[in-house]
C-alpha cells in the first residue's frame, strides 16, 4: 500500500512545507485542506522515489524533462517541450529506476 504524505508549497514565500511539519500541525493541513491558509498549494506524494531514494511529489519536474501530474486517477509525466504524457510508474520502470529530480516545484 502507498504511503500518503503531502507537502504544501507556499506561493508568496516560495517554499515548502514537508510533511513533518503539516503532520505536527493537523490545524495548519486542515486550514490549507479547506483553503483557509491562502496562496498555499497541497502536494501529494507519488508512492516512488528517485533513483537517490527521494520522494517523488506531484509539481516535481523529473531529468529536467518531464513535469509530474495527476490526471485522470494516476501520476503521470508531462514532457515540458512536447506535452506528450507517460504514465510515472512506467517511465521509471523503462530507465530502471534511474530516474532524477530535477526541479522541487514546478507550475503545471
Amino acid at each position: 500500500m502507498r504511503q500518503i504524505k503531502f507537502r504544501a508549497w507556499n506561493d508568496i514565500d516560495k517554499m515548502m512545507i514537508d510533511w513533518g511539519l503539516l503532520k505536527a500541525s493537523p490545524i495548519l493541513f486542515m486550514n490549507i485542506i479547506k483553503g483557509k491558509v491562502k496562496h498555499h498549494r497541497l502536494i501529494q506524494f507519488t508512492g516512488l522515489q528517485d533513483k537517490n531514494g527521494v520522494d517523488i511529489y506531484e509539481s516535481m519536474e523529473i531529468d529536467g524533462t518531464h513535469n509530474v501530474k495527476f490526471k485522470n486517477g494516476s501520476y503521470v509525466l508531462i514532457d515540458i517541450s512536447s506535452g506528450d504524457i507517460v504514465l510515472l510508474h512506467t517511465y521509471i520502470e523503462s530507465r530502471s529506476g534511474n530516474v532524477k529530480i530535477t526541479r522541487e516545484y514546478t507550475e503545471i
